[in-house]
């Protein structure tokens, strides 16, 4: 009975435990978020907007899949996401649910929180109980279910939302290219658009229109409804008997108009749209960096921004002030508009009446990508190069964010080094002080450092961490004493014997159990090799652009565009002879042979010899704890081996670019322009899905999943995400 008891006690501890860190563990920039004066904040791209009947402002930080609420005392508090990416939690604390990049938000008049979660295809409703369920959207990206239940229909990414006066919600189905209707009983149907993009039906019923990309919405008091039509370049309105017109934007993209009739104004993809008693509509003109009016009278004009998107602190006036992408607007009760003033990463305010305006959150620091958290709730952008040291650590380059992260087996991630700013400056400081550029490749080397290569224009550095975080330069291409060495040497490949200018371009980095560092340089079609002591030579390759040699010195071979290296337990030396589509060997003799490859530029071969196959794009090769090869093949998008016994196969990938698989095995998934791979002790595989911009996992059985990233597309000087427009891109 007592051991029970204890037993019973130990669980329900353990459960307390587990409750009090997903209530309280959300983590921001490495650091446990309680609440905080929302001033001194660091925030993220912030999609959504709304305020309660409190006057409580609630945003939605899409990279960290988290909604925050500012209290009447300026503190940002937690409400809803785990800060992991994903879906769960239906019927749970909002705070333990996940999300997956989130929208719009709306309350309705009993006080609850409707999300648009856009990329889980989904809208949330957060009760005034904390509880999440799933208000409309099966997950499925899709359009089906009108004249159902809402919660069994199909979605594709609902951004905005909207509540007309009698509590049906209105959803923005983004690329569906319509607005949905939700019935307070749950009932779906469609309200505006045909569903196919475009611009057409002004003056005509709304459900025989075309819209492109909605976003915001909003309704005034006569149940009129306002439509930020983003990819027309137009406000539209669809009367509360199903009218639609256009009442801004001519479709141009770019900055016309204002003083002058809304209707022939140019606004640039407007995102967001609020309209108040007087029935004056407010427009987030997005790409213009303005925040503009429509009175009542149909006249346009700009009531904040200036156009230019430099920081410029709160001027004395709103009209002076400079916003960056100005994202959503939302009305207070006192006729004040708050401004997700997004590239800024801040919630700005603005009193229409006098122009004055102030910051209510953010200090302009972007919120960086999940550090201290779960890797699966963090961003990455472009991860490169990739190693795994003792303790089963994950090593990884997160190139486009300047730095170097580690996952714990765990899951949790941190960065190790890189302060995010783009560059190569910082000896003999703390890794996390020192600027980082371009890493490409990294290992751990017999001193159990971090050492990596980061290509810069015509120069390349090797760089090391050691075991205090500190970094410290290995070699610098540009300097006259690596100059020096290389054009002393006997094979100089073409760049080294210019007389113009010696360049070296290094692309990957592997140690054999002696410390000696082999390193490919593609542009001398050459591998040097630098000793511990730190002398550098030829270890192969004439520097001819050629292929010859086998069977003889690899000092005397040529290769072409030599891009990848490894070294197997008995330090024989592996070579990715990129151009010549082969894998080269040299053995601890120094004589070289090909052992996979039959220098065609194709993907064939799977099932049988090495030797017979044909291999292209090759940008890693990594041996497993097996012993066996595996090579990254970049454009094919799939990793291969081959066998102890020389036989080449597929692990990873079906030959296509895209993301597609988790959960199932590795050889059915879609990978895009994979980089790099590791291995753990158990035999875990790790790639670097840089064009899906994830971390991916192969477990032992050869199933994939995601260990890190949400997959958002590319970065920007200021951590903006980049737009690509390909056809109906979403």
């Amino acid at each position: 009975m007592t051991s029970n008891i204890r037993r019973v006690c130990f669980v329900a501890s353990l459960t307390l435990i587990w409750h009090l860190q997903m209530l309280t563990a959300h983590v921001f920039a490495g650091k446990m978020l309680e609440p905080v004066s929302a001033l001194k904040a660091e925030i993220s791209l912030v999609d959504g907007i709304a305020i309660n009947k409190k006057g409580e402002i609630f945003i939605s930080m899409r990279n960290h899949n988290v909604i925050s609420k500012i209290d009447s005392n300026g503190q940002l508090i937690p409400f809803a996401g785990s800060g992991e990416s994903g879906f769960s939690g239906d019927g749970g604390p909002a705070l333990s649910a996940k999300l997956r990049v989130p929208a719009n938000l709306a309350f309705d008049e009993e006080g609850n929180l409707f999300i648009a979660d856009r990329e889980n295809h989904r809208v949330r409703k957060v009760d005034s109980n904390g509880i999440i369920t799933t208000f409309a959207g099966n997950g499925t990206a899709g359009y089906s279910g009108d004249g159902g239940p809402a919660n069994k229909a199909s979605l594709n990414l609902p951004s905005g939302l909207a509540f007309d006066s009698k509590g049906n919600l209105y959803i923005s189905d983004r690329s569906n290219d319509r607005i949905r209707r939700v019935t307070k009983d749950g009932i779906i149907t469609n309200y505006v658009g045909i569903g196919t993009d475009g611009w057409s039906g002004d003056a005509g019923p709304a459900l025989k229109a075309q819209i492109s990309k909605p976003f915001g919405i909003a309704f005034d008091k006569k149940d009129n409804l306002y439509i930020a039509d983003r990819g027309n370049n137009r406000i539209r309105k669809v009367s509360s008997n199903g009218i639609i017109s256009t009442i801004a934007g001519d479709g141009g993209f770019f900055f016309m108009g204002d003083n002058g009739p809304a209707y022939r104004a140019s606004i640039a993809h407007p995102t967001d749209v609020a309209v108040d008693d007087n029935g004056n509509i407010y427009v987030a003109d997005r790409d213009n960096n303005r925040i503009r009016i429509v009175d009542s009278q149909g006249m346009i004009r700009t009531i904040a921004g200036t156009g230019q998107r430099d920081y410029n602190g709160d001027s004395e006036l709103a009209r002076e002030t400079n916003l960056s992408l100005p994202f959503g607007v939302e009305l207070e009760k006192d006729g004040k508009l708050l401004i997700i003033d997004r590239s800024h990463y801040r919630i700005r305010r603005v009193d229409p009446k006098n122009g004055q305006v102030e910051t209510v959150a953010g200090n302009g620091k972007k919120l960086f990508g999940g550090d201290g958290g779960p890797s699966s709730g963090a961003r990455v952008n472009f991860p490169h190069g990739m190693a795994v040291d003792e303790h089963d650590n994950l090593i990884f380059s997160d190139k486009g964010h300047f730095r170097i992260r580690k996952i714990t087996p765990e899951g949790i991630i941190t960065t190790i080094g890189g302060d995010g700013v783009r560059g190569n400056i910082g000896e003999n400081i703390p890794a996390l002080e020192a600027n980082l550029y371009g890493v490409a490749s990294l290992v751990i080397s017999p001193r159990k450092e971090i050492v990596f290569v980061s290509p810069s224009g015509f120069v390349s550095l090797i760089r090391r961490i050691d075991s205090n975080g500190i970094i410290h330069n290995i070699l610098n291409t540009g300097e006259e004493s690596y100059l020096h060495a290389i054009k002393a040497e006997k094979s100089q490949g073409i760049s080294v014997s210019s007389k113009i200018e010696a360049i070296s371009q290094f692309s990957d980095l592997a140690y054999d159990s002696k410390g000696n560092l082999y390193i490919p340089d593609r542009i001398n079609h050459q591998i040097r090799l630098l000793d511990p002591k730190g002398t550098i030579s030829v270890f192969a390759g004439t520097g001819d652009s050629d292929f010859f040699g086998d069977g003889g010195p690899a000092i005397k071979a040529a290769f072409r565009d030599p891009s990848a290296v490894a070294v197997d337990k008995d330090d024989n030396v592996y070579i990715a002879d990129a151009a010549n589509n082969r894998i080269r060997k040299v053995n601890t003799k120094g004589i070289i042979s090909t052992i996979a490859g039959n220098g065609s530029h194709e993907d064939t071969g799977d099932g049988g010899p090495a030797l017979s196959a044909g291999i292209r794009s090759m940008d890693d090769l990594v041996f497993s704890p097996s012993g066996e090869l595996h090579i990254v093949e970049s454009n094919p998008n799939r990793i291969r081996k081959i066998s102890n016994e020389g036989i080449i196969s597929s692990v990873a990938g079906v030959g296509y670019a895209g993301f597609f698989g988790d959960g199932g095995p590795a050889v059915k998934a879609m990978l895009k322009n994979p980089t790099a791979i590791a291995f753990d002790s158990k035999g875990n595989m790790f790639i670097s899905d840089m064009g899906n911009n994830r971390i991916r996992k192969v477990d032992s059985n050869g199933i994939i999943s995601t260990l890190a990233g949400t997959g958002a597309i590319g970065w920007g000087q200021d951590g903006e995400t980049v737009e690509i427009y390909v056809q109906n891109f979403p």
